[in-house]
Order: structure tokens, then C-alpha cells, then sequence
């Protein structure tokens, strides 16, 4: 703790982490508590002090029924608030991980945040963390992983971004074994022509891959080479989520069922899920009406689907069937000339200005039905 406190002292000159290494300094040097002698209740702490709601306090107060006293939730709670948590920020975090007004300020909390603003971090990035990830700053040692994490994922920035939600909420990707999981799954992963950046870019909860047993890691490698995408490939990352997500016989029955729609044979099929794996990922109902939909209404060859994936990829509702209204719209008035693919892909911005927007002169009308058939109101008139 005095080699702390010696480290601590001379970065009191650095004007963004003064007030955070004071506050340090001040929690090293003496725990402070004070009590007022009344009956101290778990539910009343959480629900007034730290303004947690009923439901949240009733949830949280199982993991804290052994407190008989505020006084070191209160230090934790000084200790948070010093280092840049607002008091709604406080509350998420109590609400997340209960069990961090445990922590021993000048035993845990201190030390670790000592240690992160000697990795280069700053007082907000820690407070970031520490909103994101509780459970991992009160259960490890934080700065050494991210030693290990950050040059992975490029930079904190990114890093944070692939924790902040779903299976790694909480700083699971902290809490894992880096040797024992993290590494050989990493390993596997750049035999596989994937980084740890083109996993977390995949924006499907691809970060599972690197905290989950490398037994299961090997199995769905082999899965997603059984669609026949090849490692190496730019797509691989896509089948490796689609895998994770959906089992082998329902995959199967989706591989099926898009054969009978598109009226094609296996290897066919194969192709078009060689292009874009991820369309496995969608319900059978979904499948089979966007399917219909293309080849009914837009006039689309199947054949014409199967080298074109994507399409089957976009939402029936929110997109292909709204495009298709504007389109047959302005084909009717003379004024479109371009077909409903490139219609389609085309990104949001790029189809307003170019497909609504330069028309609003013409038919002024056109954005309204475009926004209502995007909100399910498709008059009867214009039903596809």
C-alpha cells in the first residue's frame, strides 16, 4: 500500500487525474465511516440513498441481507462518485452488480484504479469501465487484462464497444481466462483468417467467440465449414455467427425450404449460402415469404435471388415491400427506368435523395406513402 501511495503522490501534478489520485490517496490513507446509531435497512439504503426502484431493490437486497451498517457502501459509493460516476450512473451500477458496495475501497477499488490510470487510462475511460463492467473491476485485476485486450480490439474505444451489451455485458470478456480460453480461441480464430477485430465488426454478437470453451469454438468452426464457406474467406465470420445461433436441424430445414421456394437443387442453394451465410439466421416464415415476395411480386428469377443473396437478407416489411411501392409508383408516372435490385440495395440516405427526394416536385406525395408503407399503412390500392 506505501508503494501505492509513493506511486500515487507525484501524479498529483497531472491536472486531469489529480482530483481522481487525491480521492485515491484520501480512501489509502483512512477508511472513513460513520454511523448514526438507527436500524440500518438493505431495501431503504437502495431504494433512497442510492435510488434504485422497487423492482431493482428487491432483486439487489438478496445479494446484500449480510450489511448491518452504510458504512462502506457509503465509501464505495463516495469512491464511484469521486472517480466521475453521476449519482443515475451509481445507481445502474449497484443495479447491475450489487455485490460491488461489498468492495473494499482501499483494499480493491483503489488499488485497480491506481493501476488503470498507470496503464494510460483516463478518469472518464475508468468510469466507462467501471459503468459497463462492475463485476469485472470488482473480481479482478482489470489493468492486466486490458493489457492483454486493448491491442487486440485496437484501441479502448473499440474494446468498450464490443463489452457494452449482450452475452459479454458486464465485462465478461474480462473476467475469462485469457490462457486457459482466450488464447487458444484466438489461435483458432487466425487459422481461420479472423482477428479479434473482424469478430467484433461482425455486429452479431460475433465477441462470443472469444470467451466461449474452445472445445464448442472447434465444433462450430467445423459447422460453419460444413456450409461450405471456406476459412480465409470474407463471408467465414458471418457463418461462424450464423452456426453459433442456430442448430443443424433447423438450418437444414431452412436450406430445404429455400430449395423448394427458389425451385432449386441443393448446390444451388449452397451457392447463395456461400455468398451470405447469414440469411440462415432468419425465421422459416420469413424466409419463405420474403422468397415468394421476390419471385411473385418483384418478378425476380430464382436464379436471379440465388447470385444475389442479400436480397433475401433485407426485411420484408421495413424495406422490400415499401421500395417496391415507391418503385411501381414511379414507374407508372414514366419517370423510373431503374430496376428493383438496384432499388433495393441502395442505402437508406442514397434511396431518399435519389428515389424520393427528387421527385418531391413531381409527386409530392410520394414521401408520405413511402413512410406508411414503411409503418405497415399500404393502401389497398397500392397493395403489391
Amino acid at each position: 500500500m506505501l508503494r501505492l501511495q509513493n506511486r500515487l503522490f507525484p501524479l498529483l501534478r497531472n491536472d486531469s487525474a489529480s482530483p481522481l489520485l487525491a480521492t485515491l490517496h484520501r480512501h489509502l490513507s483512512a477508511a472513513a465511516s460513520s454511523s448514526d446509531g438507527s436500524p440500518f435497512s438493505v431495501e431503504d439504503y437502495l431504494t433512497t440513498t442510492c435510488g434504485l426502484t422497487r423492482a431493482q431493490t428487491l432483486k439487489a437486497s438478496r445479494f446484500l441481507s449480510h450489511l448491518k451498517s452504510p458504512s462502506n457502501p457509503d465509501a464505495v459509493r463516495d469512491f464511484l462518485s469521486d472517480v466521475g460516476l453521476s449519482s443515475s450512473d451509481i445507481a445502474s451500477v449497484v443495479a447491475a452488480d450489487p455485490r460491488f458496495l461489498c468492495s473494499s475501497v482501499d483494499e480493491t477499488l483503489a488499488p485497480r484504479v491506481a493501476k488503470l490510470l498507470d496503464l494510460g487510462l483516463s478518469p472518464s475511460n475508468i468510469a466507462r469501465l467501471i459503468l459497463i463492467a462492475a463485476p469485472a473491476v470488482r473480481s479482478c485485476d482489470v489493468a492486466s487484462r486490458l493489457q492483454f485486450w486493448i491491442p487486440l480490439f485496437g484501441s479502448f474505444d473499440d474494446f468498450i464497444q464490443a463489452v457494452s451489451g449482450g452475452a459479454l455485458g458486464g465485462g465478461a470478456l474480462l473476467r475469462r481466462d485469457i490462457d486457459m480460453v482466450v488464447k487458444p480461441n484466438v489461435e483458432l480464430l487466425l487459422k481461420c483468417g479472423l482477428t479479434v477485430r473482424d469478430i467484433a465488426k461482425t455486429g452479431l454478437s460475433g465477441t462470443w467467440a472469444l470467451v466461449c470453451k474452445p472445445d464448442k469454438l472447434k465444433e462450430l468452426v467445423a459447422r460453419a465449414e460444413e456450409l461450405g464457406v471456406q476459412r480465409g474467406s470474407g463471408q467465414f465470420m458471418y457463418a461462424l455467427a450464423t452456426v453459433s445461433c442456430v442448430n443443424r436441424e433447423k438450418i437444414a430445414a431452412r436450406m430445404e425450404l429455400l430449395k423448394k421456394t427458389l425451385g432449386c437443387s441443393d448446390g444451388v442453394v449452397q451457392i447463395a449460402i456461400v455468398r451470405h451465410p447469414s440469411i440462415l439466421r432468419a425465421s422459416e416464415d420469413n424466409l419463405r415469404s420474403t422468397v415468394e415476395f421476390l419471385v411473385t411480386k418483384a418478378g425476380l428469377e430464382p436464379e436471379y435471388i440465388v447470385r444475389r443473396p442479400a436480397l433475401i437478407s433485407y426485411s420484408l416489411n421495413a424495406r422490400l415491400v415499401p421500395r417496391y411501392i415507391v418503385m411501381k409508383i414511379l414507374q407508372g408516372k414514366g419517370l423510373l427506368t431503374s430496376d428493383y435490385c438496384s432499388i433495393v440495395v441502395a442505402k437508406e440516405p442514397y434511396f431518399v435523395s435519389r428515389f424520393i427526394d427528387h421527385y418531391k416536385e413531381t409527386v409530392p406525395e410520394l414521401a408520405d406513402v413511402y413512410a406508411a408503407a414503411r409503418a405497415g399503412n399500404i393502401p389497398s390500392h397500392l397493395q403489391p
